[in-house]
């Protein structure tokens, strides 16, 4: 059975609003400096950054994940996969917005055959996905590095003792 996953928009709406935002705080005074101005290059640069970043969020919203029991699917305008027999790394780790470490998000890497996939945990229903890539993983025999097994153990996920 194939599970899919998708980045809702909802989701998303946080990043197209900064990227607007940064786009819109740059291109403005671009309308009123001196084209010669070193500070019209780097407002510039600025407004490629925040296109850039839009351009991401818009492939994230386009793009969905599939995962069966062969591996591990990118359906959208780069496709890409990893078959499970190819599994090579599986990495979660946290990353936190406040000292406290209780605002944050989650990033799952997933490599295999020269093929590299970071999904973030803005995804919908991202525990489970990240159960799914944890079995094939299991499966496979991967190492699983201590740092990722404390993650999969504040999403839930029982990690057999030795095994991180």
């Amino acid at each position: 059975m194939t599970e899919s996953f998708s980045y809702a928009p909802r989701n998303l709406i946080a990043d197209y609003l900064r990227a607007l935002a940064g786009i819109l705080l740059s291109f403005l005074p671009l309308l009123l400096l001196n084209r010669l101005s070193v500070i019209v290059w780097i407002l510039v640069f600025l407004l490629f950054l925040f296109v850039c970043y839009g351009m991401r969020t818009l492939l994230r919203q386009v793009t969905r994940l599939e995962i069966g029991e062969t591996g591990i699917f990118v359906i959208g305008p780069f496709k890409r996969s990893i078959r499970w027999e190819d599994l090579g790394d599986f990495r979660l780790r946290y990353y936190s917005t406040r000292r406290d470490r209780e605002k944050g998000w989650m990033n799952l890497k997933v490599r295999g055959k020269g093929v590299r996939l970071s999904i973030d945990s803005s995804i919908d229903r991202f525990d489970e996905l990240v159960h799914l890539v944890y079995a094939a993983a299991r499966h496979r025999h991967l190492v699983i590095d201590p740092v990722t097994g404390r993650n999969l153990q504040a999403l839930g996920i029982h990690v057999p003792v030795g095994e991180a």
